[in-house]
């Protein structure tokens, strides 16, 4: 952006958020604050979110330099309308709430014109003929963090017979869902060009990459790695699968073997049947301040992912601590990836035990990988990444911005603050 585009009006972005995105703790959280936070920075915003039990919602605000409206979650009985509107009108189950807006929430957009309006996730948009209609001058943009459909459909042959349908019945909406937004939008942010490309043949009309960025790291102890390390939200289910399916199918193949390795497996809200893997060499961390001193314990870590969708922030992390990393192609999918460089591929659980067992045995190879890895994080830098969403919204919706070194500090500034002591 040119200095002088300071000195014009700065365009006002409306933002919907499905939650507060503090504590930074998921990957989804982190993208959606790397971005949010960059528009602010480079526009004039207002953020609509809705607030969940244990999200820092004053905090988020306090980050924010725009206006920030926080929502309570639905009271039970609009939660069972919203159920009912979604069997009704063909909508995926579970979205419609995020359809639902409070009367003040219309005098707002009664009431001020936005240039753009910022959808975070398909749910939040359900809402975009309404907002059509009120802010016709708008120009609508999804960050879609994953093909949604695609997570359900690769989760179908992992699940019992019986809830089989249930996935299918669920994707298939969800996928009629991403196919109108493709259509009614006027920019699409993806994280990969693999989703890009989905996004296209699902008839967008505009589509930009803004890969998920590094979450910014402490300098490294320097302590003693010896643990396999598993990092991922336990409440989303393609996490808790391969959580399960490291401890169960693969760990059992190595046990005994990696010296005093330890299995170690990190991420909030774990499940009855992750607390329940725990042993003297499990550890289930749970919910943790910061992923970091897991990374400065860990010998590489272990990504045994059978479904999900765009890109995985672990694996991100994981090369920006000099982490060696083994994943399924799954895992890896949509990153700059070369297999042998900057990771190993593992399918089976056969092949997983092996490649740990090499990592652990060869010294050099695990070097190689941990400087790959550092290497093939640089580009994810988040202030990079705030540089990209800022150029789409400019470039594509041609609206005016402003992204200057100024503005970079001020965002690593105030990004570096939201996420401290958060994992």
């Amino acid at each position: 952006m040119s200095d002088n585009a300071s000195s014009k009006p700065q365009a006002r972005v409306l933002c919907i958020l499905p939650s507060v995105p503090l504590p930074a703790d998921t990957g989804g959280n982190l993208r959606t604050l790397s971005l949010v936070r960059a528009l602010d920075d480079a526009f004039e915003t207002s953020t609509l979110t809705w607030a969940r039990d244990g999200q820092e919602s004053e905090r988020f605000r306090a980050r924010m330099r725009g206006d920030v409206t926080i929502l309570n979650k639905p009271h039970k009985v609009d939660a069972t309308i919203a159920m009912a509107i979604s069997a009704l009108t063909g909508r995926p189950l579970g979205y419609s709430r995020y359809g639902l807006f409070p009367k003040r929430i219309l005098a707002l957009l009664s009431s001020r014109q936005f240039d753009a309006i910022h959808f975070d996730h398909p749910h939040t948009a359900l809402s975009w003929p309404l907002l059509r209609r009120l802010q016709p001058n708008a120009r609508l943009v999804l960050d879609a963090h994953n093909i949604e459909a695609e997570i359900l459909e690769r989760l179908i042959p992992l699940k019992p017979k019986w809830k089989r349908p249930l996935f299918r019945f669920q994707a298939r909406r969800i996928r009629a869902l991403e196919r109108g937004l493709a259509k009614a939008m006027d920019l699409v942010l993806t994280c990969s060009d693999r989703d890009a490309d989905a996004f296209r043949r699902l008839g967008a009309k505009s589509v930009r990459v803004v890969p998920n960025g590094v979450p910014p790291l402490a300098p490294m102890s320097g302590g003693v790695r010896r643990d396999v390390l598993f990092v991922g939200s336990m409440d989303w289910q393609p996490n808790t699968d391969a959580a399960i399916a490291l401890a169960r199918d693969i760990w059992p193949l190595v046990r005994g073997r990696l010296g005093d390795a330890r299995l170690v497996l990190v991420g909030r809200n774990p499940p009855e049947q992750v607390r329940a893997l725990a042993a003297d060499d499990i550890i289930v961390a749970g919910g943790v301040p910061s992923v970091q001193p897991y990374l400065e314990t860990a010998r590489v870590t272990a990504i045994p992912l059978r479904a999900g969708s765009g890109t995985r922030i672990k694996i991100l992390e994981a090369w920006a601590a000099s982490v060696p990393v083994i994943a399924s192609r799954i895992a890896a999918e949509g990153l700059p990836y070369g297999d042998g460089r900057d990771l190993l591929l593992a399918g089976s659980p056969g092949e997983f035990a092996q490649k740990l067992e090499t990592v652990f045995a060869d010294p050099d190879l695990s070097s190689r990988l941990a400087e790959g890895g550092r290497e093939s994080a640089e580009p994810f830098g988040q202030s990079k990444i705030a540089e990209k969403a800022v150029a789409a919204y400019c470039e594509e919706l041609g609206i005016d911005g402003d992204w200057t070194n100024d503005s970079a500090r001020r965002y690593r500034t105030a990004y570096d603050a939201a996420i401290a002591s958060t994992a």
